[in-house]
């Protein structure tokens, strides 16, 4: 069945509603995303299986009209279908103060009535913004787990949602509009963990302003310039919360790894005047795999050899003997921090 024929069916009684539990597919997340519409606002709950998104059920919020309630989904009957998903109509004015309670609570009824069908944690909420940021949507402090598709990373909105949503555990950006008039607030830097799919510029800034644990970054316009500054801050205890960075670059874009090469081999030659005075260079000959252990992997298939770390260069912190491995090459950038 599809996603809002199983979402229909739970509606017909408390007995079929027990049946589908017991034997609907599993699902990896059900999450709410908001979209805007010509018309005004949409609001869909949905499920992911693997990187596959389905709709199961839509608000439609038109937000020109001065209206400042909302209809009860669970009694409304008049229910639309649309592109093989549930809609239902609201009426509300999403700019007036007093409509974001309801409203908030509305979401939060119908997506743990989903989370509840398909048998999974409603706690643990997942939102999507996929041109603009609504966090009036939500309680302060319920997000754990946000995508963006293409949103101004650096705007307002932006710096809005990280005051009010402070437990973000997992960051995704598809896409992000260009830095135009915000500069680079990277309101996001603190997110424990970030996957930016298209990162290009960013990449670099994110490799030297990273807070969080763990950071994947695709498409990304490395420098070795900043690359080197991630080692001497995580060499100077700047960036002690690093666990993990991966970041790959653009296909046909060129990346100087060899300057980068240069340094920790002129370091593991003992250099005095080095820029990474605070570190020792080391290069072991047996295999080591890295015990890799974040949600990334959740989001990501990595190649096999990814965490292969014979061949790279181990840097040794000097103030705590804490060890990362390097590896690098004209197509990447990892730095992995050991247990």
């Amino acid at each position: 069945m599809k996603p809002s024929e199983v979402f229909l069916a739970s509606r017909t009684s408390e007995k079929t509603k027990k049946l589908i539990k017991r034997n609907i597919y599993r699902v990896d997340e059900v999450g709410v995303k908001i979209a805007r519409k010509h018309y005004g606002i949409r609001a869909a709950v949905y499920f992911q299986i693997g990187r596959k998104s389905c709709d199961v059920v839509g608000f439609d919020y038109i937000d020109h009209k001065n209206l400042c309630y909302f209809y009860d989904w669970k009694v409304y009957k008049e229910y639309q279908f649309l592109e093989n998903t549930v809609i239902i109509p609201m009426l509300t004015n999403l700019f007036l103060a007093s409509s974001w309670p309801p409203t908030r609570l509305q979401i939060h009824s119908i997506h743990s009535y989903v989370c509840d069908v398909f048998n999974i944690d409603a706690s643990q909420l997942s939102v999507k913004f996929q041109s603009e940021i609504y966090h009036e949507f939500f309680d302060v402090g319920t997000v754990e787990k946000c995508t963006m598709t293409d949103v101004e990373l650096e705007s307002h909105r932006s710096m809005e949602l990280s005051n009010h949503q402070k437990n973000i555990n997992l960051l995704i950006v598809e896409h992000s509009q260009e830095i135009i008039q915000f500069g680079s607030k990277d309101y996001y830097r603190h997110v424990p963990t970030v996957i930016h799919r298209n990162a290009q510029t960013r990449a670099n800034l994110l490799l030297t302003r990273f807070q969080g644990q763990h950071g994947l970054l695709e498409n990304c316009f490395l420098s070795d310039f900043y690359v080197k500054a991630l080692m001497k801050l995580w060499s100077e205890n700047k960036m002690d919360n690093l666990v993990s960075m991966i970041a790959y670059q653009a296909s046909q874009r060129p990346f100087d790894y060899e300057k980068v090469f240069e340094v920790l081999d002129d370091k593991m030659g003992n250099s005095e005047g080095n820029i990474l005075n605070a570190l020792r260079v080391e290069k072991l000959s047996e295999k080591r795999i890295y015990p890799y252990e974040s949600i990334i992997t959740q989001e990501h298939q990595f190649k096999a050899d990814t965490f292969d770390c014979d061949g790279g260069y181990d840097v040794v912190r000097n103030s705590d003997g804490k060890r990362a491995t390097i590896k690098i090459s004209k197509d990447y950038f990892m730095f992995f921090v050991w247990p």
